[in-house]
């Protein structure tokens, strides 16, 4: 009897899904978190847009650095590490992970980080207006907000890239 020693399509997926996570985590701990400078980036681009985009919709905000406010009310600072980079990253993985062409993997790893960036600076505006009426919700609204702005995009994006990468399903082998 003959025994085929290749691996899985699902072995190979997961194998290298945990060197991408792996060398995400390590980029982003050791390197990025501590320079600071992708997370400031974000951090500031994102307030930025937020105040704009909550400015177009008729409120009256200030944007200061980090931090954005409804005039008048508590403001809200984007700190590093919860700017949406970590997430970034997670997503890019996965793409990068699952079988597909470049070509195509490389527009929608940009399609889906953008929809995501775009997700943020809704989630920041969400966060100046909520802590602006219900302050004393903030940690209920802080820590549930993935769920709402991150989670069911990376899920459909990743689920999506699952349909559109042209691979057979990696579930079955052979």
């Amino acid at each position: 009897m003959e025994r085929n020693n290749s691996i899985s399509p699902l072995t190979l997926f997961l194998i290298k899904a945990s060197i991408v996570y792996a060398g995400w985590q390590f980029l982003y701990d050791l390197i990025l978190l501590p320079d600071g400078r992708v997370d400031t980036f974000l951090s500031l681009s994102g307030v930025s847009a937020a105040g704009g985009l909550l400015s177009f919709l008729g409120w009256d905000v200030d944007v200061s650095g980090r931090i954005l406010t409804c005039v008048g009310e508590k403001g809200v600072e984007i700190n590093n590490g919860c700017n949406g980079l970590n997430l970034l990253g997670l997503y890019g993985g996965f793409i990068i992970a699952y079988p597909g062409p470049w070509k195509k993997r490389i527009v929608f790893l940009l399609i889906g980080l953008f929809s995501l960036y775009s997700a943020n600076v809704l989630r920041i505006a969400f966060f100046a207006v909520f802590n602006a009426n219900l302050p004393q919700y903030w940690d209920v609204a802080h820590d549930y907000s993935s769920y709402v702005f991150f989670y069911p995009i990376v899920l459909l994006f990743w689920y999506l890239w699952t349909i559109i990468s042209d691979e057979k399903d990696i579930l079955i082998s052979g």
